[in-house]
């Protein structure tokens, strides 16, 4: 009895160039790759204009987290913070290495309206320097913005720029004049003492300089009627504008008192 025939696979067929079927499949591969390429040009730029939004979207957030901070240090310590890396992480919920400078790498620039960038709350300020009691924060994603602020001029020049027309450029405008209040002292004879956020003014027997400026919102105020400051009869914390006069002819203890009071 014979051996069972076996069948045999029939050979694989091997596609030639001239083969039509291999014609074929280098064409659809063509095809594919010209589709591919088309997609790539349509939507690159798409991708690249939310990549561009997204990042511009995040720098505006970190830019108001950085001027919450300064606002925050300002009303906690009186003063402005001499730079940014001074608010992390205190102030400000950012490492140090992205306080200065943006996502893409490019310098943060922080600037106080130079007319006041000396300020000490203790001192106060005009009513003429009020209104400049400003800062800026100034970010560009695509180079540096280098602003080189140094004159009330050139600060004007950038709180002023319209940086709609420039897309990467963020600017955040800080006004803080509305944390201040003012504080008038004025003396009607010889005589007693005060003390604005910690830094006493003595009489020495003579007539107080009268003292009339602007102080951040609790600043700690004292009014003695010794001559030279020591314990206030009057002590509170600035919220809301105040003034006081003195007068050495009323009785002890009542020689400080409120502009619309008798003694």
């Amino acid at each position: 009895m014979g051996s069972p025939g076996v069948s045999l696979p029939p050979p694989s067929r091997q596609l030639s160039a001239s083969d039509p079927e291999a014609g074929m499949t280098l064409m659809v591969f063509i095809g594919l790759l010209a589709i591919i390429s088309v997609g790539l040009t349509v939507v690159s730029p798409s991708m690249v204009r939310v990549w561009d939004r997204n990042s511009e979207d995040r720098e505006a957030r970190d830019i108001q987290l950085i001027a919450n901070g300064v606002i925050a240090y300002l009303q906690q310590n009186n003063a402005f913070p001499a730079s940014l890396l001074i608010l992390s992480p205190d102030y400000v919920p950012l490492p140090p290495a992205q306080m200065t400078r943006n996502a893409r790498g490019f310098p943060r620039y922080y600037s106080v309206h130079p007319s006041i960038a000396g300020f000490q709350n203790s001192t106060g300020l005009t009513g003429g320097e009020l209104v400049n009691a400003r800062f800026l924060l100034i970010s560009n994603l695509s180079q540096d913005a280098a602003p080189a602020i140094t004159t009330p001029a050139s600060f004007e020049t950038w709180w002023n720029m319209n940086e709609s027309t420039i897309p990467p450029l963020t600017i955040h405008r800080g006004t803080v004049s509305h944390l201040f209040y003012t504080v008038s002292l004025i003396p009607k004879g010889n005589g007693g003492s005060f003390s604005i956020d910690h830094q006493p003014t003595h009489s020495n027997g003579a007539l107080l300089p009268p003292h009339g400026r602007f102080h951040l919102m609790g600043t700690e105020i004292g009014l003695d009627k010794d001559d030279s400051y020591n314990i206030p009869n009057i002590d509170f914390a600035l919220t809301t504008n105040i003034g006081y006069w003195f007068d050495p002819l009323c009785v002890a203890n009542k020689r400080w008192n409120p502009l619309s009071s008798s003694c």
